[in-house]
Parts: structure tokens; C-alpha cells; sequence
């Protein structure tokens, strides 16, 4: 298992290289700290579409927790820090802190395709096992992720990974339309709610 580190902006109007200047300084200095890897997003369609938003890998928690505790302390985060609340450049949602239940999440892979179930805790190992199922349909990367500290704690996260936006294409024309597919979209159904769906490319 490894722990993760995520926050999304939604930059203010003519400020969108000002959330960009302060993520990247936010992800190096998390780096310095400890970070095993990083991810600079851009969400490109779906829901939240033109945020940009930061992805942070761990070997654990104790590992997250202890780089974001000696992050606090540099200077560099602690002017962005101050940024956000005494000159806004847009409205942060997180950081949030999450780990994975299936696979292990690749942060720097170029493309993200995100779907957010909004379910019971207590479905979550046959979510997992629909999961699995689907990631066996193609040579192309699933990785499920669940909150640990977030504002909406009742969700998992289906990652899939892709190389490019038009890889991203196929697959939906070879598996997310495919009748086996379907059907465990549909065993999904029966067990949460899909909520949100968004693609967003790696930008660092």
C-alpha cells in the first residue's frame, strides 16, 4: 500500500499561472521531503474541467505525514501558504490524504481517467473485486484509491492509466464500450453511485 497527497484548484480568472507557479513550488518542496513521486494535472474534461490540481506518492503514511510536518516548516511552503488566504490565485480543495486498495497508483503516468463511485465503506471488497475484473480486460493500468482524510470520505476512486489522450480513446472504443465491460459497469451500479468522471493529462 502506499499513501498519497492530493489537492485541486480552480484558478481565478487571469491566475491560472500563479496556481501553477505555486503547485510546482509546493511539489518540490514536498519532494526535497520525502515524496517518491509527483504529479502536476491539468483536468481536461468532465467534472472539474480547467482545475488544475497535484499528486504526491509515499511508501506509507508515517512517511506522508512526516514529509507534509517538515514541509510546514520550509519557507518556501510557507509563503504559498500565506498566499492562499492573504492573495488568492484560486479556491484550493484539499489536500486531501488517500491510499490504494488495488494496485498501486502510477502519479506520473501521462494521462488520468478518474470515476467517482459514492458508496457504503461496506461494499468496498466487492468494488475492489469489480475492479480487478475490469483491469484484466486490457494491458492498460487500473488502480483503485479511497480516502483517509477528505471531505467526502464515502467514495472510491478508479484510476486508468493511459499513454496518450488518443490511447485513452481506444480503450473506450475497444473496452468501455464493450458488452462485458458494460455489465460490470452495472455490478458497480448496483453498489454505489457514479458521481464524477473527469480525464486529466500530467503536465510536469
Amino acid at each position: 500500500m502506499s499513501a498519497y497527497i492530493l489537492a485541486r484548484v480552480t484558478p481565478h480568472p487571469l491566475r491560472l499561472s500563479d496556481v501553477e507557479t505555486r503547485l510546482r513550488t509546493i511539489i518540490g518542496v514536498m519532494s526535497q521531503k520525502g515524496a517518491t513521486n509527483s504529479r502536476l494535472f491539468r483536468i481536461l474534461m468532465g467534472g472539474n474541467a480547467g482545475d488544475m490540481g497535484m499528486g504526491l506518492e509515499f511508501k506509507n503514511f508515517h512517511e506522508a505525514l512526516g514529509a507534509f510536518h517538515e514541509a510546514t516548516q520550509d519557507p518556501l511552503f510557507q509563503d504559498v501558504s500565506r498566499k492562499r488566504w492573504d492573495d488568492p490565485a484560486g479556491d484550493v480543495d484539499g489536500p486531501f490524504l488517500l491510499r490504494d486498495v488495488y494496485a498501486p497508483l502510477d502519479v506520473s503516468a501521462p494521462v488520468h481517467v478518474v470515476r467517482i463511485y459514492k458508496m457504503s465503506r461496506k461494499n468496498l471488497p466487492k468494488m475492489i473485486d469489480i475492479v480487478k475484473k475490469i483491469d484484466s480486460l486490457s494491458e492498460h493500468k487500473v488502480t483503485a484509491v479511497v480516502p483517509v482524510q477528505h471531505s467526502q470520505m464515502d467514495t472510491i476512486h478508479g484510476v486508468y492509466h493511459f499513454d496518450s489522450l488518443a490511447d485513452a480513446g481506444k480503450y473506450i472504443d475497444d473496452v468501455g464500450l464493450s458488452p462485458r465491460f458494460q455489465e460490470l459497469v452495472n455490478e458497480a451500479n448496483e453498489l454505489g453511485t457514479l458521481v464524477r468522471s473527469g480525464m486529466n493529462i500530467n503536465v510536469i
